[in-house]
């Protein structure tokens, strides 16, 4: 056996989130339930670089993911990447694992393995960026600092939430893009985690929102309804925890 170890491109990376989040609502009798190769493409917010967008795809990440899961020995979880047309994996994800074209018995299996697989640990870890510094104009004299604590929990559930709604606020649609590329959002817990409201780290407990939106909520100055989030598949927050916030949390002048 070799003795390399193989690792996953960030490209690859960020495609395996996407494609764990979407595990809870896949089914693998349904590929109905899967993910399209543009659906996959447009949530990654990945540039075009092949006129097909399953080519363009495999460019940034599916390759990848595909041949670390199969020199690692993992589940075959790009199975959940699909033409929308055939419903089915390209001929390649066959060709890769030595599998038959059409071998759907496998295929399904390889998925009820990777909902069942714990791919926690092989999940990129997103850090806060630093705030810019200000470059305004000096301090005036007479001013008075005030600084206000904030804790911004991003468990692996959040994560999934913003990758689920490609770091768009549920609120507003923003999005903060950074001078890499990539996308900023927060994650905010509806009942929140702390005491005294102790709430539970679910997904149907978490939104997606931009700075200025998860600092209202925090501080309870708007309330939170179904009409105001924008949805997207593989998501919905609970009504128990709206009612919550907008009991305990929301501060009515």
């Amino acid at each position: 056996m070799s003795s390399i170890t193989i690792a996953l491109d960030a490209q690859g990376q960020r495609l395996l989130a996407l494609l764990v989040a979407k595990l809870p609502s896949a089914n693998p009798e349904n590929p109905q339930t899967f993910i399209g190769y543009k659906e996959a493409h447009d949530r990654l917010g990945l540039p075009q670089l092949r006129e097909k967008f399953g080519e363009s795809l495999k460019a940034q990440g599916l390759v990848s993911l595909a041949e670390w899961t199969h020199g690692t020995g993992k589940p075959a979880i790009t199975g959940l990447v699909i033409d929308r047309t055939s419903l089915m994996p390209g001929k390649g994800y066959f060709d890769l694992f030595g599998r038959q074209p059409e071998d759907f018995v496998w295929w399904r299996e390889e998925i009820k393995k990777s909902k069942s697989f714990d791919w926690s640990p092989y999940l990129p870890l997103e850090t806060a960026p630093e705030s810019p510094a200000a470059i305004d104009i000096e301090d005036p004299v007479d001013r008075t600092e005030v600084t206000t604590y904030r804790i911004i929990r991003d468990t692996l559930l959040a994560r999934r939430v913003k990758q689920l709604h490609n770091y768009q606020c549920q609120l507003c649609g923003h999005t903060i893009v950074l001078s890499d590329g990539s996308r900023y959002a927060e994650a905010h817990h509806v009942q929140p985690l702390g005491a005294p409201h102790n709430g539970p780290d679910v997904l149907e407990n978490i939104v997606c929102v931009c700075p200025n939106h998860h600092a209202e909520l925090d501080y309870g100055v708007r309330p939170l309804s179904q009409a105001d989030l924008r949805p997207t598949e593989g998501h919905s927050v609970s009504g128990l925890y709206l009612a919550y916030h907008n009991t305990n949390v929301h501060k009515v002048p």
